[in-house]
């Protein structure tokens, strides 16, 4: 073999180390590039199925409401009553597990998780103190489906006569 042909065997090793090279980044790029996409595109997926869960779970807060009604005008002895409770829980735990969790009222108005249907004047309590709750309200991961609906305390207004001064009879 001669000199000539030795360099140009080099020269050809050497461009295809180089062609290998830049193969094998393109590669790992490549490789990299559909990670991510699989990662986007189940991110979508799971984002997806959370959209049509809390869709189902929005249609199915009326119906979780009606059982609270039910339960609460039926009588608590017999077996009917009990029965239903049952499927009430039943349905609340199902919808529990899928990221619904009840809005649990504090002592305080939340206008972001209460919706007051009803302002009671005492001085019972402090002022905007959550006196009853008339509706429950619902949470979806995190997010409020449906605001709870409260009664809320409020200090007692004044009387007309008290706030407007009797006008005078007197002449100067």
């Amino acid at each position: 073999m001669s000199e000539k042909d030795k360099k140009e065997l080099t020269q050809e090793c050497e461009e295809l180390k180089e062609k290998y090279k830049e193969l094998e980044e393109y590669a790992k790029r490549l490789k990299a590039e559909y990670e991510n996409y699989r990662e986007e595109v189940a991110r979508e997926k799971r984002e997806l199925i959370k959209n049509a869960n809390e869709y189902l779970i929005l249609k199915l807060i009326p119906v979780l409401d009606d059982f609270e009604r039910a339960l609460n005008q039926g009588e608590k002895r017999d077996a009917f009553y009990e029965g239903v409770k049952m499927i009430y829980k039943k349905l609340l735990n199902v919808l529990e597990k899928e990221g619904l969790t009840k809005i649990h009222v504090g002592e305080k108005f939340d206008p972001f998780e209460h919706e007051a249907v009803e302002r009671v004047e005492t001085e019972d309590v402090e002022e905007y103190t959550v006196l009853e709750v008339v509706e429950s309200g619902y949470k979806f991961h995190g997010k409020v489906l449906k605001p709870a609906k409260v009664k809320v305390a409020v200090k007692p207004r004044k009387k007309e006569a008290e706030k407007v001064e009797k006008p005078s009879d007197e002449k100067e």
